[in-house]
């Protein structure tokens, strides 16, 4: 059996970053938490919680103590909860969503109506309109662009690990209302070359495998895109997920992962296609 991967796999720099941050914290032994899950894969948070990582529910829940602010970012008004607290925080935003609060807030200062590409229930999303005074119109996709809530002036982005097939599309429909579009392409650099990854195995292989949680955005969009170009295209957490029936008479696996799915699912999933190979 051929195993055929791309040239860089595992969790992307923001991931990456907000896992070391939160680490370096526990070091302290101070009591830590963090609200919603640092960033959507349960092998890290599951480590993470063992590491003495407390998740709750809202900030009124930490009691003293460290605040860590998860990957996709939290909104002001969250943060100005954790100061009257008097809470430590340390910021595991990405720095890719931090420049997407930062351009939606300045586009609508230049009087652009907001317009996100996105999922209107994922963290990153609400943590962006929450920098926002007037609100932003959230599309998932171009059957949900309403041309009687577009106004004539337009500030696009969009959510950070979208994918950039869906904006195009999108953007095709706001261009049919729209008189002036401004676009801030805010899709994270690595998540567009893992999509242009995914696109060239998909392609090549008999079974393309995409490693990642089921509640992950963009795991999900890896997903879909890759059915596009492959329709034996499966879906999994972890190397138990696999099962022989989804091997029987592959010949060559594409394996994309995830950008908050660890190098050592990876490695799992590998090493029990070779067993099985």
């Amino acid at each position: 059996m051929r195993i055929l991967t791309p040239g860089q796999i595992g969790c992307c720099f923001g991931v990456k970053r907000a896992i070391k941050l939160t680490e370096e914290t526990l070091l302290n032994k101070k009591p830590t938490y963090i609200f919603g899950e640092l960033v959507h894969n349960a092998t890290i948070t599951r480590e993470l919680s063992k590491k003495g990582l407390k998740v709750v529910k809202g900030i009124g829940d930490v009691k003293g103590g460290v605040l860590i602010i998860r990957a996709h970012g939290i909104s002001p008004d969250e943060r100005d909860k954790a100061a009257k607290l008097k809470i430590e925080i340390v910021d595991a935003t990405c720095p890719i969503v931090r420049q997407a609060q930062v351009v939606a807030q300045k586009l609508e200062e230049e009087g652009y109506q907001i317009v996100i590409v996105g999922d209107k229930n994922h963290a990153e999303i609400k943590g962006i309109l929450g920098y926002l005074k007037k609100g932003a119109l959230i599309v998932g996709s171009p059957k949900e662009v309403d041309p009687k809530k577009l106004e004539k002036k337009v500030g696009l982005i969009f959510q950070t690990t979208h994918s950039i097939e869906l904006c195009r599309d999108v953007l095709a429909e706001i261009m049919k209302t729209a008189h002036e579009i401004k676009i801030i392409n805010t899709i994270c650099a690595d998540i567009r070359k893992r999509q242009e990854d995914a696109v060239e195995l998909a392609k090549k292989a008999d079974l393309m495998i995409v490693v990642g949680s089921h509640h992950s955005s963009n795991t999900i969009k890896l997903k879909k895109l890759c059915l596009k170009y492959n329709t034996n295209t499966i879906q999994i957490e972890m190397a138990k997920d696999l099962t022989p029936r989804q091997l029987k008479g592959v010949k060559s696996v594409g394996i994309i992962g995830g950008a908050s799915t660890p190098d050592i699912l990876i490695e799992e999933v590998k090493r029990k296609l070779k067993e099985s190979g």
